[in-house]
């Protein structure tokens, strides 16, 4: 199951105290407390979603250690690094955006530790009265925070259920979704990579009605929001290719304008279950109807999975132009 949205509770660590202590001639030689850890967001490619965060837990980093005698500065905190995938929105308990991160290695410090306090080895100069109360350590920040999970992939892959969305992802790729004969709808996005670097998406629970809230309504229409290319699948199974084509077309106009003006590439699936002429022939009336070009796919025939292919690398090439 797809975690794609977490609230966690994070703490800084607390400055190490500086030692108040002296040799046994008199001379003060306690050292300075180390600096609490920072708590930093990570952007890291390998992971995919925020199932690892608990929200009952809290992420402290650690404190800075106390200062030792002969003047020894107390150890600094190693920072708490959280790393979460691409693209992860933070925003505080007020709505907020914190930080977006959008890329892999990018890091954000969302909190700072807190200073370590100063012994009396370095206080000696300064007229130091032998008491703490000027140079104490300080505390670190705590904060409650919202993660969004946002998936960035180069082209998403949409149309009603049982267009073969599925198993168009698992010919490309060598993913193994689960695939049905019936009108099944995925109930959660599902992603590969093609050829080594195209990440394709199949977004879950468009149906008639999804813009009124039907089936899984529009949970998932954030992870839209990254991709480049839009893949329309329909099913030569339906009777009527052109009204099935129009009625998605309205439901992406109705929930997202980004959806709707993004470019699309139209595939016709399952044209094994017609002969070939048969085949071609809907796809001729369905292109004299809607003036689209299209793409007569069989997930069983490998010169229509490449033709496939290579137009979605053509028309991601032809954007970064």
């Amino acid at each position: 199951m797809l975690i794609d949205e977490k609230k966690i509770k994070i703490k800084s660590g607390d400055g190490g105290e500086g030692l108040i202590s002296f040799d046994n001639r008199g001379k003060a030689y306690g050292g300075d407390g180390g600096k609490g850890a920072s708590v930093v967001i990570v952007g890291n490619i390998n992971v995919y979603d925020l199932s690892k965060f608990d929200s009952n837990h809290t992420y402290k980093a650690d404190n800075g250690d106390r200062g030792d005698t002969y003047c020894k500065h107390g150890k600094d905190g190693a920072p708490l690094r959280l790393n979460v995938p691409l693209v992860t929105k933070v925003y505080d308990m007020a709505g907020k955006e914190v930080v977006s991160i959008e890329e892999d290695k990018q890091e954000f410090p969302i909190l700072t530790g807190g200073e370590g306090g100063l012994g009396n080895f370095t206080l000696r100069g300064e007229g130091w009265d032998g008491k703490l109360s000027r140079k104490r350590a300080t505390k670190g920040e705590d904060l409650d925070i919202r993660l969004e999970l946002n998936l960035k992939t180069e082209a998403i892959l949409l149309g009603y259920p049982n267009a073969g969305k599925s198993s168009i992802i698992n010919a490309l790729t060598r993913a193994r979704y689960k695939v049905a004969s019936y009108e099944f709808t995925t109930l959660e996005p599902q992603m590969a990579v093609m050829d080594g670097y195209i990440k394709l998406m199949d977004l879950p629970g468009l149906i008639e009605g999804t813009s009124e809230g039907k089936g899984v309504g529009t949970r998932f229409l954030k992870h839209t929001k990254y991709s480049q290319l839009l893949i329309h699948c329909i099913s030569l199974e339906n009777e009527d290719l052109v009204e099935r084509y129009k009625s998605m077309r309205e439901e992406f106009k109705r929930i997202s304008t980004t959806l709707y003006d993004m470019e699309e590439i139209v595939v016709l699936t399952k044209s094994d279950i017609f002969s070939p002429e048969q085949a071609k022939d809907k796809e001729e009336e369905f292109r004299k109807a809607t003036g689209q070009p299209t793409i007569l796919l069989s997930t069983y025939l490998e010169d229509s999975l490449d033709m496939l292919r290579e137009e979605i690398k053509s028309r991601l090439d032809s954007q970064k132009k």
